[in-house]
C-alpha cells in the first residue's frame, strides 16, 4: 500500500480545522490501513469535484477563487494515502527510536488533488499516542481530529461537504487563543534549543514577529501592532540556565522595556477578566521556522537543501553542522504540530 511522506506537510500554508469522529460502519469496518476504503473514497471525491466543476462550483466562491480554479486546468488525479508516522525526520530516524507497535499505528491520511497546473492537499491527522488512544479507531469510527487544508475556498467547501456527507462528521475552524499560541511558541523554542546551541537557534528562528490585537474599548484607533524582535535579543531569552517558561517571561520583559506594555504572555489559561488577556491578544507568530495565526493558520518551514554536487560539497564539519541544524528544526516543527494536534483533541476549545 502506498504511503505518504509526512514531510509533505512542510513549506505549505495550511488552514486548521477540527473534526468530529468519522463514521464509516455502513461501508467499511476500518479506514486507516484499508487500501480498498481509501481508493473508494478517493474515486468518489474525484467524481464529486468533477461534477462541481461542470456545474460551475455552484457560485461557492469569489471571482478571485473562480479565477484561481480556472487556471488550474482539469483534475488529473485524486489520491488518499496513509501517513504511517508524523515523524518529520523520516522513517529511518523514527525506527531507531520508536517501538515497533508505534510504527504500526498510522498517523493520518494525506489527500492529494493533482490538476494540470496545480497540486492541492489536505491532511487528516490522528491524535498523539498519549491522547484519547481509545478513540482513535474502532470498527465503526476513526478519530482524526485535526484537518489541514491547502485548497481554494470553493474546493475546501466541497471537500468539507464531502466529509460530512460520507462520514457524518462535523468540521469547524480550529481557532487558537493567546495562551495556546504562547504554549506553541514555548514548545517550539524548547525543542529547538534542547542542547543550548545558540548558533542553530539563531539560524533557524532568525527573528521573531508578533502581531498583537487590541480591544476597541482600549485602542479604538489601533487594531493591530506588529512587533519585530531581532535574533540577538531573542537569543538572550534562551540560555542553558534558563528554566521552563523563560522564553515567554523574556518576551514579556522585552515588551515592557521597549514598548512600556505589560502583556500576559502565559502558556496556561487564566481568567478572561484579567486586563491583559481581556484587551490584548496575541494573534500571530512568525519566524524563520514557522508561522502560526490564531484564526487557524499554520506553516512549518524547513530550509533543508538537496545534496550539492560532489565538487561543491562542504567540509565534513560544515555538513555535520547543517545536518544537526536540519534535524533540530524538524524536531521542533514536529513538536509544534503535535501541540496543535493536542489542541484539536481537547474538548474545551475556547473562543478567541
Amino acid at each position: 500500500m502506498a504511503t505518504a511522506n509526512p514531510q509533505q506537510l512542510l513549506n505549505s500554508s495550511w488552514t486548521l480545522h477540527r473534526l468530529s469522529p468519522l463514521h464509516h460502519e455502513k461501508e467499511f469496518h476500518t479506514l486507516l490501513d484499508n487500501p480498498a476504503a481509501l481508493k473508494a473514497y478517493a474515486a468518489r471525491l474525484r467524481d464529486q469535484i468533477t461534477g462541481n466543476a461542470f456545474a460551475g462550483w455552484q457560485g461557492a466562491g469569489t471571482s478571485t477563487d473562480d479565477d484561481a480554479l480556472s487556471r488550474t486546468g482539469a483534475l488529473t488525479n485524486c489520491t488518499w494515502e496513509v501517513m504511517p508516522t508524523l515523524s518529520l525526520l523520516g522513517p529511518e530516524q523514527q525506527s531507531a527510536s520508536a517501538p515497533d507497535d508505534c510504527l504500526r499505528r498510522s498517523s493520518g491520511i494525506l489527500v492529494v488533488l493533482e490538476y494540470e497546473n496545480a497540486v492541492y492537499k489536505a491532511a487528516l491527522l490522528a491524535p498523539p499516542e498519549d491522547e484519547s488512544r481509545a478513540r482513535r479507531e474502532t470498527s465503526a469510527t476513526t478519530y482524526l481530529p485535526l484537518l489541514l487544508t491547502r485548497l481554494p475556498n470553493p474546493l475546501r467547501q466541497t471537500f468539507i461537504t464531502f466529509l460530512a456527507a460520507n462520514f457524518d462528521t462535523y468540521c469547524s475552524v480550529l481557532r487558537l487563543p493567546s495562551h495556546i499560541m504562547c504554549a506553541c511558541l514555548e514548545t517550539y523554542v524548547t525543542r529547538l534549543s534542547a542542547k543550548h546551541d545558540e548558533t542553530i537557534f539563531q539560524n533557524v528562528v532568525k527573528e521573531l514577529q508578533l502581531t498583537l490585537a487590541f480591544s476597541p474599548s482600549v485602542a479604538p484607533a489601533l487594531r493591530t501592532l506588529n512587533v519585530n524582535i531581532p535574533r540577538a535579543s531573542l537569543a538572550s531569552f534562551v540560555r542553558p540556565e534558563s528554566p521552563s517558561g523563560a522564553v515567554l517571561s523574556g518576551l514579556s520583559a522585552y515588551l515592557a522595556k521597549h514598548l512600556a506594555m505589560e502583556l500576559d504572555f502565559s502558556a496556561t489559561p487564566v481568567s478572561r477578566n484579567a486586563p491583559a488577556r481581556e484587551h490584548v491578544r496575541l494573534t500571530k507568530i512568525a519566524c524563520g521556522g514557522f508561522v502560526l495565526a490564531s484564526e487557524g493558520r499554520l506553516k512549518l518551514v524547513t530550509h533543508t537543501k538537496s545534496p550539492r554536487p560532489t565538487t561543491d560539497q562542504p567540509a565534513d564539519g560544515d555538513a555535520d553542522a547543517q545536518t544537526e541544524s536540519d534535524c533540530r528544526a524538524l524536531q521542533a516543527s514536529e513538536a509544534l504540530l503535535q501541540a496543535v494536534l493536542r489542541r484539536a483533541v481537547s474538548n474545551d476549545v475556547e473562543a478567541t
